[in-house]
């Protein structure tokens, strides 16, 4: 068993090795920006050793960088508020990340020293066919330290992803971690997907995940 599967393993690398290097098409999608994060500033904060910002104005305009995405910044690298548009019509975009302040009574809480946090994202199906929710595979992590989350059951104000999405519908989930507060100056939430009908996408599901970066409110 143990070879067998050593065997397959080693035929799916080689596969994505040589798909990519025949230049194989591995973009998953494109970006749809929304106005508050495309818009270029007016003047950029200067985060260089020689700027005069305090250490909490440092960390919310420099260390997070999310609200100020430029136009060309790679399709898999956005801003909450931007969604991600995947090549065979699913959507993808993230409404929110908050620290979240309420817990049912049977509900987990973070740890001592813990920030609890969710994120709110919407899901588009624009396929012509139900879509299983169960093929996307959400993650999060702290964006600047890389610091771990911790999943945590919230019952209180949350939605969870489960069954099926109709063709040209859309629904609002969410997620809900701690992380230690010394790594929760800003959050990256990212999404796989798993579905069958994706990963016949030719080489897409070799590219890579959109990821959005924002802090907590």
């Amino acid at each position: 068993m143990r070879s067998r599967t050593a065997l397959l393993t080693t035929t799916v690398i080689v596969f994505a090795g040589t798909l990519l290097a025949c230049g194989a098409d591995t973009e998953q999608g494109t970006a749809e920006r929304s106005t508050s994060t495309s818009s270029a500033p007016a003047q950029s904060p200067n985060c260089g050793p020689d700027s005069t910002l305090s250490q909490s104005e440092w960390i919310e305009q420099c260390a997070t960088v999310s609200p100020t995405l430029s136009t060309e910044q790679p399709d898999t690298e956005l801003a909450v508020g931007d969604t991600f548009a995947y090549k065979d019509g699913l959507k993808i975009k993230v409404d929110s990340i908050r620290k979240i302040t309420r817990f049912g009574e049977y509900d987990s809480r973070p740890d001592p020293g813990q920030v609890p946090f969710r994120i709110t994202f919407t899901v588009t199906n624009g396929l012509d066919k139900p879509y299983d929710l169960d093929g996307l595979i959400p993650a999060a992590e702290g964006g600047t330290t890389g610091g771990q989350t911790s999943s945590l059951y919230v019952s209180l104000d949350s939605k969870e992803m489960d069954g099926r999405l109709s063709p040209g519908r859309d629904g609002t989930f969410t997620e809900e971690y701690s992380i230690a507060e010394r790594d929760a100056t800003s959050i990256v939430f990212s999404m796989s997907r798993s579905d069958e009908a994706w990963l016949q996408q030719n080489s897409a599901w070799l590219g890579e995940d959109p990821h959005w970066t924002g802090v907590i409110k």
